[in-house]
């Protein structure tokens, strides 16, 4: 009795697994439509390419049944959906507030330049002739002494942080400064990294420093064709 229960339970959880994630797809569909209305190509690009492409896969894994795979997808799609969002509302809310100020500072100039009209008419100077000054040489003007630009430390280790990818960490100036060079971190840390989309907080990626300008234009070229991380419309193509 007690084996045919547990083969009970278990059919039961293999179908359960192998049941289609539709209500997962459709939340992570309507939180990436989410990000998009609050122009997260604009405040978050990178995490709204993310949860796009992640969405396109679940799309095309749900196509051909592979539903393991399709949970997967829908779980990263959601994930960065729900930064861009975060990202997207707090970029709306900066905006709000310096509209808000720029009224103030407005309305403030307005109201110091009325005072100022209104005492101008109220107290009426005496007219004076006016003063002939000599003629004075224009003084040299000075030269501009150009500022420094900081150094920039460049770093052999990465440590990820929460909601990073590898776009996001390749265009840290301390690492590439290009988001476009990420399958150099990707093929420099083939033991700890299976799925290039799937990095999680805490790896410690190495970075590689003897690139020759040829393998640094393959890289660019193998990001630009891949459908992992698309490339934004305002990304330059390459340095």
């Amino acid at each position: 009795m007690l084996r045919y229960l547990f083969t009970l339970a278990l059919v039961a959880s293999l179908v359960s697994c192998a049941k289609p994630p539709h209500q997962e797809l459709d939340a992570a569909e309507h939180m990436v439509k989410r990000a998009g209305e609050l122009q997260a190509m604009d405040f978050a690009p990178v995490e709204y390419q993310a949860a796009h492409t992640a969405l396109n896969d679940a799309h095309r894994a749900m196509d051909r049944a592979d539903y393991d795979d399709a949970r997967d997808s829908v779980e990263y799609a959601l994930q960065h959906a729900r930064r861009a969002v975060s990202l997207a509302e707090e970029g709306q809310a900066r905006l709000e507030q310096e509209e808000t100020e720029k009224a103030i500072l407005a309305e403030q100039a307005r109201q110091a330049e009325r005072k100022a009209t209104q005492t101008e008419t109220e107290i009426k100077p005496e007219k004076k002739q006016p003063t002939v000054k000599p003629t004075a040489k224009p003084a040299a003007k000075p030269v501009p002494v150009p500022t420094p630009e900081p150094q920039i430390e460049l770093v052999d280790e990465y440590s990820v942080g929460e909601g990073e990818t590898l776009w996001t960490i390749s265009a840290q100036p301390q690492v590439y400064g290009e988001g476009l060079l990420w399958p150099l971190l990707y093929q420099a840390n083939r033991d700890q990294i299976k799925n290039p989309r799937q990095i999680f907080p805490g790896q410690t990626l190495g970075i590689r420093r003897d690139m020759t300008s040829e393998e640094l234009e393959e890289a660019r070229q193998r990001a630009r064709e891949s459908d992992i991380f698309p490339v934004p419309v305002s990304t330059p193509q390459s340095q």
